[in-house]
């Protein structure tokens, strides 16, 4: 009850300033503005086409939940076209976004608030494309011994991907806030990049520093919408929460990031309390994208070097063995060590081969992985676009072993299956739920034959096949299958699978988009909430 009061009477008291006109810049004074507490603001960046007072009730009850430990201001800019983009599209053109902040900051003193040192004084936030934008504006306004901020919170967004403005490397403490059910490009595929710097970060600088310097959350059940209620976001799923419950969950993270950083706080009161809670949420996030990181490393492990200095494929090697066709204890006599080449040319001249000893066969294949675009941060997919591998064929192996297989005529279509099979055993309870109650499966195409055996086209030419429609995404590998009495490298299977990781991707996701199931589980959510 408390918390809803403080929220009331701080949307209340910004009802003035925005009635007048829908992208002037909005001044949210504390809710508490006579206590000793410390005073700090935060500037709030909206994202794209996102009308501005769209976050007065996120930042509002922000400032309710921090009210008990800091009277905090918080500014939402009115930018350009509502496309901060425009006013800040690199770190040498950012200066109109910032005249707005400054605009906005204006607003604020004539209100009563006193500008004290921005370094220690003033959080910056951002919301999806607002998110990019304050990464960038933190940039442009940072010198070698001087932060414009004293944190950076990101919500729907994150930072850059690598460099020294990427998690790992950035100079200040940086929230990045993000949700199980956003449908474009801060999803949870996207998303685990910056979670596993997190967690390399936990493993070479503690976990304490890890959580109060870097933390990154994913919360369960809300959707990118929620950060700016009352706009919906093309593309996005639908949040399982009401608008009520998601704000207030996005508030307390917030609220206590900002605690934790706040240093006469800190130096007063042991924020035991705010730790927990971002302890906790991270523990719920990393059960729901270990397994997304556990499928990644499935396409490369950069520390099996026993054939490649580049590492191995995972995949490629459990991929072997099914294309074998062996029966089991056929299988338990045949090895197989793949070498991993990061280049397509290095992969055209990689072929596989095998070595016998007594009743032993041990395989040498080769991988490689293709991804998606990403130009300049800007793609939504980190998993690989496909997975190729060069193998022995089934008769081949057969042949060296000396058996018969039980499956002669097991084609790349196979390895796909085990692809779903895998990312299913591997998924977050909350993720293989839903996928099965609301999401579209997979249909299995029969494999494309390259043309005349020529292994270059498969190379560089032929891919995998993906194709979205309302029921299913089918697939269909890319294959090449030499005959054991061939002239060109004879009794060889070459496929273009499909990565566990981006099979993970699709039912966390895009699956839930569209189609019969998704529409009737998503109207049903819709009434649950109403009521």
């Amino acid at each position: 009850m408390a918390f809803r009061h403080l929220l009331l009477t701080a949307v209340a008291a910004a009802a003035s300033s925005m009635a007048a006109a829908a992208d002037s810049h909005i001044v949210l004074p504390p809710v508490d503005g006579t206590s000793e507490l410390p005073v700090k603001m935060a500037v709030f960046i909206p994202g794209g086409k996102v009308p501005n007072e769209r976050y007065t009730a996120t930042a509002a009850a922000i400032q309710a939940k921090a009210a008990a430990n800091m009277r905090l201001w918080v500014v939402i800019p009115a930018v350009y076209q509502r496309l901060c983009i425009i006013s800040c599209t690199a770190t040498s053109i950012c200066s109109p976004l910032h005249d707005a902040v400054e605009g906005a900051l204006d607003g604020a003193v004539a209100q009563g608030w006193k500008r004290g040192n921005d370094e220690e004084d003033m959080f910056l936030f951002g919301h999806s494309l607002g998110g990019v934008c304050a990464n960038t504006l933190f940039q442009a306004y940072s010198t070698p011994t001087t932060r414009p901020y004293a944190a950076l919170v990101v919500m729907g967004s994150y930072v850059d991907e690598d460099g020294s403005y990427g998690l790992a490397s950035y100079p200040k403490p940086v929230l990045t806030l993000n949700v199980e059910l956003d449908g474009g490009l801060a999803r949870p595929g996207k998303t685990a990049l910056w979670w596993r710097q997190h967690e390399q970060l936990v493993s070479s600088k503690g976990e304490l520093r890890a959580l109060l310097e870097k933390p990154v959350i994913v919360l369960p059940k809300l959707n990118h919408s929620d950060f700016c209620p009352g706009f919906d976001v093309p593309g996005d799923l639908l949040a399982e929460v009401s608008q009520a419950e998601a704000t207030e969950t996005a508030a307390e993270v917030v609220a206590a990031f900002l605690f934790i950083h706040t240093a006469a706080l800190r130096a007063a009161k042991p924020p035991e309390e705010a730790m927990e809670l971002i302890r906790g949420k991270i523990a719920w996030t990393r059960e729901f994208l270990a397994p997304y990181l556990k499928a990644q490393d499935m396409e490369r492990d950069a520390s099996q070097v026993a054939t490649s200095d580049e590492g191995a494929s995972p995949f490629c090697a459990q991929a072997q063995h099914l294309i074998a066709g062996l029966a089991p204890e056929d299988d338990a006599r045949l090895s197989v060590e793949d070498g991993f080449h990061g280049s397509s040319s290095h992969l055209e001249h990689c072929h596989p081969n095998w070595t016998a000893a007594d009743t032993k066969l041990t395989v040498h294949t080769c991988s490689h992985t293709d991804y998606y675009a990403d130009i300049s941060n800007t793609g939504s997919i980190t998993a690989a676009s496909e997975i190729a591998c060069k193998m022995l064929s089934t008769e081949r192996i057969s042949q060296q072993m000396n058996v018969t297989a039980v499956d002669p005529t097991v084609d790349c279509r196979a390895g796909n299956k085990k692809a779903v099979e895998i990312a299913e055993s591997l998924a977050a309870p909350s993720t293989l739920k839903r996928y099965k109650s609301q999401g579209r499966g997979w249909c299995f195409l029969e494999d494309s034959e390259t043309f005349q055996d020529i292994g270059p086209l498969w190379v560089f030419k032929d891919t995998l096949a993906l194709t979205e429609n309302a029921t299913c995404m089918s697939v269909s590998s890319a294959s090449l299958k030499t005959k054991i009495d061939g002239k060109i490298y004879p009794g060889n299977t070459y496929c273009k699978f499909l990565s566990p990781a981006r099979v993970l991707d699709w039912m966390m996701t895009d699956s839930i988009k569209q189609g019969p199931k998704a529409a009737k589980a998503q109207s049903a959510a819709a009434t649950a909430i109403l009521i």
